[in-house]
Order: structure tokens, then sequence, then C-alpha cells
């Protein structure tokens, strides 16, 4: 007799574990590249855009006239948020092509980047407001909006999906959203405790510098050695969860649509 109820296929993990393991195995044998990614292009920006504000705004502070960094905010705003923006798409970026032993390719993350530069800050900007509002009504559905469009920098860097990548996002988180959001709490924590960490380390190489560096600290424009630690920091904490983001991509890419992860680059082939 046969089986007119056959049991149902199982549905694949995510593998919150495995994607952890993976970003910091990536981000380990690859430790001098993220970090000069990171650590070059935030000294610049560090040195160019947030010293200049500072100083409008202590300037603004000794002659009283608020209007005057009306200009220097607008340009620190933009300049930030184009900054973060393309920071984060190059390192995605590389991180699916070294995870797919084809190199980084940082020519190709920087074009990905650049070229996805427009949607990117209309989709961000929308998609910071819609987790913005979801977090007012409690942790938690603030969490499950993130999730839902925890992929669509890779959508855009890879495939090209412009302004559709929240959608393509919603369709691949689609069934995990909860294991997104334990690997976001995960990501957190190991975020918390690796930038206490190097912020000790960075504060004792500090002192060792300039034993006035508590005094230097309080000034309101920030010395040059304090932009340089400061950049050495963000650039040993803010690839972690880049990559692992990239990682999360390739992952579901392979459980819904097939294939391996090496078939993600033959999108641009």
């Amino acid at each position: 007799m046969t089986d007119t109820n056959p049991t149902p296929a199982m549905k694949a993990e995510l593998g919150v574990g495995r994607i952890i393991g993976g970003a910091f195995d990536l981000y380990f044998k690859n430790f001098l590249l993220f970090f000069g990614v990171v650590f070059i292009p935030y000294l610049i920006y560090a040195t160019l855009i947030v010293t200049p504000f500072q100083t409008a705004l202590a300037e603004a502070g000794i002659s009283g006239d608020a209007s005057s960094v009306v200009a220097p905010f607008l340009t620190y705003l933009a300049a930030t948020m184009i900054f973060f923006i393309l920071l984060q798409a190059v390192i995605v970026r590389m991180s699916i092509s070294l995870h797919t032993q084809m190199g980084a390719q940082i020519g190709a993350a920087i074009k990905g980047a650049v070229f996805g530069l427009l949607p990117m800050l209309v989709l961000g900007t929308l998609a910071g407001l819609a987790s913005g509002i979801a977090f007012l009504f409690l942790i938690v559905p603030g969490l499950y909006v993130v999730a839902i469009i925890y992929v669509y920098v890779p959508a855009i860097v890879f495939e090209g999906a412009g302004f559709s990548a929240l959608g393509r996002s919603e369709t691949l988180t689609k069934g995990y959203r909860w294991a997104i959001i334990g690997l976001l709490i995960l990501l957190a924590l190991i975020n918390i405790a690796v930038m206490f960490g190097a912020g000790i380390l960075i504060a004792i190489v500090g002192f060792a510098v300039d034993p006035n560096v508590v005094q230097e600290a309080s000034d309101p424009v920030t010395p040059i050695w304090m932009n340089i630690l400061s950049s050495a920091l963000q650039a040993v904490v803010l690839p972690i969860g880049l990559i692992a983001s990239g990682l999360v991509y390739a992952r579901l890419r392979e459980i819904k649509e097939g294939g391996s992860t090496g078939d993600l680059l033959k999108v641009f082939e």
C-alpha cells in the first residue's frame, strides 16, 4: 500500500553558529586586509570630516553664532551617511568573494558600492525609519523589522537589485527571521565584548603615548593620535557583523535557490 502522506522534507537550518564561526574565520584569515579597508578610510573620514565639524562647533560656541554650524553640519551628515554606506557595501561584497575563494575583488567591491549608492541611501533611510518606529513598540518588533531587511545591501551589491532590494530581502529572509534575530543578539553581545576589550587596550596605548590623554580627550577637537586609535578600534570591531550579513545572504541563497555560494558571483560574469 502506497503512502499517500509522505513525510515533508525538513526545513534547512540557517546555521547561526556556522555563520558566526565562518565570519570570525574569514576575518582572522584576512585580518590585515579587513583592518586596512576600514582603518585607512576611517582615518581619512575622521580627519577630513569629523575634525572640521568639531572645529566649527567649538568656534560657534566661542562666538555664540549657532547659524555658522549649519553648513558644516549638513556636510558632516551627508558625508557620514555616504561614507558608512560605501564602507558597509565594500566589506559585504568582499566577504562573499573571499568566502567563495575568488579573492577580495576590491575593485569589484568598490564598483558595486558606488553603483548601488543611491538605492542604498534611499532604502537605508526608509529601512532605518521603519526599524526605528518598530523599536518604539518594544525591542522584539524592531529586531523583527531589522531581520526582514537584513540582506538588502548584499542584494544591491551582488544582484543589482536596486530599489527592489527590500522586497528581495523580504523574500530571502522569510522563514528565517527568528534565526536572524538570534544571530543579531549574539553579534551584539560579541561586539560589546570585543569593543570593551579593544577599548581597554587602546586606552592603555593612549596613556603610553600621552599621559595627558584624559585631559586631551575632553578637548572639543579630537587630536590626531586619538583619531588614529579610534580608527583602529573601528577596524577591529566593524567587519565582523558586516561579514556575517554577507554570509547570511549567501546561505539564504543556497537554501532557497540551490547551488553553492560559488555560483553567486556568476551573476557578474
